[in-house]
């Protein structure tokens, strides 16, 4: 049998636009990550991963910037290092604005643990929408609206959200997300891209299975991946990929997670999580026209003709306006308005998406912790979990 040759000797002479035309597409598209030591221990302990070379691949710039002098400049025109001095970071980041999706790997619970919850999310959207030219962004979907992916809390699955009527009213008071959008973006909000990952699934395989895969890029250099919550065919390559190694057998948790994102029960409570948030979204517009704020989707007439929500009062002086109350009543807006038709094209819609992190290196069901390569921290990194090495995350 005849085997393909992998060779092309005429590539030089082709005319040089396209070759360059050729390295541009060999670039990878990434996920590309703000990291954080929370993570990486919650990914060892769930996901048994004791590797963090994933992590530093995905940072590290591509491998085609290495092939000779005209793809590094490729890859130059295209990415750059970021090593700003970030508090909750592994260290520098190569990201191409135009061609990746900036995400922060920080869990919500994380960030509340230590009180960072609008200071991280501030930092990282004004650095996407800003600094990074308005790169598309992702982050957990707890920073949205909770969302109980392990199905534990019944209670969780009838919460609404809700918003907060006061006359000195601070932007953390409000939806987050919106508020830091609308202060640091002009209108319209709709050119922002915006993906929440619902899940975070890692994928233990052998390199020649993942070559073959072609789910992480051309040369395995685009480890992280987001699907969306309900492309059922790309999550079955994905799971396809997963039971191709023996040993993810023993990764109970993954497998349990597999079967989770790919049934219907999971879909429909996305479903009901989406249409949460979007109320969340169209309510904190509406409050910040109402107090015409910077950047507001300002009425053309009166703002309870778009929305007269009911309002609830409590003994200790909150004034509270919930999307639903149970069966008693529903906050919507009215549709037909034309302040309602105006916001809802504007706003930016949230695409919920699974997180997918590919590891090849042989990491130990049972435990074993050989496999984290011995690097030195950044010398600028400070947090508080007192690390000198990556070896003892």
């Amino acid at each position: 049998m005849e085997t393909q040759s992998t060779v092309f000797p005429q590539f030089a002479f082709l005319p040089v636009e396209l070759r360059l035309a050729i390295w541009f597409y060999c670039l990878p598209r990434r996920v590309v990550q703000r990291d954080d030591p929370y993570m990486i221990q919650r990914l060892r302990e769930k996901h048994k991963c004791w590797s963090i070379r994933p992590s530093l691949k995905n940072a590290a710039p591509p491998r085609i910037a290495s092939v000779c002098r005209e793809s590094r400049q490729v890859a130059m025109r295209w990415g750059k290092m970021v090593s700003r001095d970030y508090s909750w970071n592994l260290g520098p980041i190569w990201i191409q604005p135009r061609l990746d999706t900036y995400h922060l790997n920080f869990t919500a619970e994380a960030a509340w643990d230590y009180d960072l919850d609008v200071e991280l999310l501030r930092e990282f959207l004004i650095d996407g929408l800003n600094w990074l030219d308005g790169v598309p962004l992702s982050l957990p979907a707890e920073y949205c609206f909770d969302f109980d992916l392990e199905m534990r809390d019944i209670s969780m699955m009838r919460q609404t959200p809700y918003i907060e009527i006061k006359d000195n009213l601070a932007d953390e008071d409000l939806n987050m997300v919106y508020n830091e959008f609308a202060y640091h973006y002009p209108r319209p909000f709709a050119n922002v891209s915006l993906s929440a990952t619902m899940a975070f699934i890692s994928i233990h395989v052998k390199k020649e299975h993942a070559v073959a895969s072609d789910l992480f890029g051309l040369l395995l250099d685009a480890p992280v991946q987001l699907v969306d919550f309900d492309d059922e065919q790309k999550i079955r390559s994905f799971r396809a990929l997963f039971e191709s190694n023996s040993s993810n057998r023993k990764r109970t948790e993954v497998i349990q997670l597999l079967s989770l994102v790919m049934s219907p029960t999971f879909r429909s409570r996305v479903h009901a999580w989406r249409e949460k948030v979007d109320w969340l979204m169209m309510a904190t517009a509406w409050l910040r026209a109402k107090m015409n704020w910077e950047n507001c989707i300002p009425f053309d007439g009166d703002a309870f003709a778009a929305w007269n929500p009911i309002i609830k009062e409590y003994p200790d002086g909150q004034r509270l306006v919930h999307m639903r109350d149970g069966d008693n009543y529903e906050n919507q807006f009215n549709d037909d308005n034309p302040w309602v038709i105006q916001a809802k094209k504007e706003l930016p819609r949230v695409a919920p998406k699974i997180l997918f992190m590919l590891c090849t290196d042989d990491c130990d069901v049972d435990g074993n912790v050989g496999m984290v390569p011995s690097l030195e921290h950044p010398p600028t990194r400070s947090d508080y979990f007192e690390v000198r090495g990556y070896e003892d995350l």
